[in-house]
């Protein structure tokens, strides 16, 4: 009889302890900031916010993931150790993914982190296989096609330009996916040269430059002469309109005089003709201080000293004398 207590009562304290242990497996907590899946026999059934729950063992299963933790990748790079009071951080390159073309077939080795939170549990963990590494694939897709659409200065000076236009394209992208992810921010570390094409690098900047410092000696250069032959030819265009006003009126003026004397031997061609030749010789003679008149048929050389006492006062009576002999 007393075997027979026994066994009862150990068989009510097992059953007291597997209804404790029940219990106990059976409730759970969603703290604050988390939302929690239950699942049965694998499928999701029920999603719930902050509190305490109950669901059956064995049969239920709960997958509880915070929804403002904020997450942070790293893309280029991996952190090997982080970083304390008195060392500091260590990391290591992943070349695989950093290393891009630029449009103007530029390499550049890039840098970056982004972070994102969870805003839909379900969709994170059951709608997209590989949540992380989907992400890593379609940041790297988004920074690529940024990327190849700069030419290498570009790359390198607007870190900016570029995490203002990555974060919308990711975020876009990210959606199209339905991961049930937001991302929060995106920051570019660092975008270099690599070490291997660096030495290259360096020599098309110093090939730029020398470009550049030819430019303005050239300019500079430009800006000295043309001005002064801009002058130059302003000053002669000026000087051979002067010239042709000059001889336009010189001409002009010969003429208005030839006409004149026309006129006048048209009236009396004998006397016009007599006065023109008196001038003529008297502009000729003008200067003259002695004149030798030979005669072919004279063996007399006749000299007339025009500056002398014995000079005829009136030339036209030479004129006339030589005409009569």
């Amino acid at each position: 009889m007393q075997k027979k207590t026994r066994a009862v009562v150990l068989v009510v304290l097992v059953v007291l302890a597997a209804v404790a242990i029940l219990a106990a497996t059976s409730f759970y907590r969603v703290g604050q900031g988390e939302q929690a899946l239950v699942l049965t026999f694998g499928s999701v059934t029920g999603q719930n916010g902050p509190g305490l729950y109950w669901h059956v063992p064995f049969v239920q299963q709960v997958v509880s993931e915070s929804v403002t933790t904020i997450h942070t990748m790293e893309y280029g790079f991996r952190t090997t150790r982080q970083g304390t009071a008195g060392k500091a951080s260590q990391y290591v390159d992943e070349t695989s993914e950093g290393v891009m073309l630029t449009n103007d077939n530029s390499i550049v080795s890039i840098e970056a982190i982004y972070q994102y939170t969870i805003r839909d549990v379900r969709e994170y963990h059951f709608d997209v296989d590989d949540p992380q590494g989907t992400l890593q694939l379609a940041f790297e897709a988004v920074i690529r096609r940024n990327i190849q659409n700069r030419p290498l200065d570009d790359a390198l000076l607007n870190k900016e330009e570029i995490e203002q236009q990555v974060l919308p394209d990711f975020q876009a992208l990210i959606d199209t996916y339905k991961m049930g992810v937001k991302i929060n921010d995106v920051r570019i570390q660092n975008i270099t040269v690599p070490k291997e094409v660096s030495a290259a690098y360096e020599d098309v900047n110093n090939a730029k430059n020398e470009k550049t410092k030819r430019l303005d000696e050239s300019q500079k250069y430009e800006n000295e002469i043309l001005p002064k032959a801009r002058g130059n030819a302003y000053e002669t265009v000026k000087q051979a309109e002067a010239y042709k006003a000059e001889l336009v009126a010189l001409a002009q003026s010969d003429t208005a005089v030839f006409k004149a004397v026309y006129q006048e031997y048209m009236a009396a061609p004998e006397i016009t003709r007599r006065r023109l030749l008196i001038e003529t010789l008297e502009n000729i003679l003008h200067s003259s201080g002695r004149i030798i008149v030979a005669e072919p048929d004279s063996n007399v050389v006749k000299v007339l000293d025009l500056n002398g006492a014995e000079a005829p006062k009136d030339t036209a009576a030479l004129v006339e004398g030589g005409q009569d002999q």
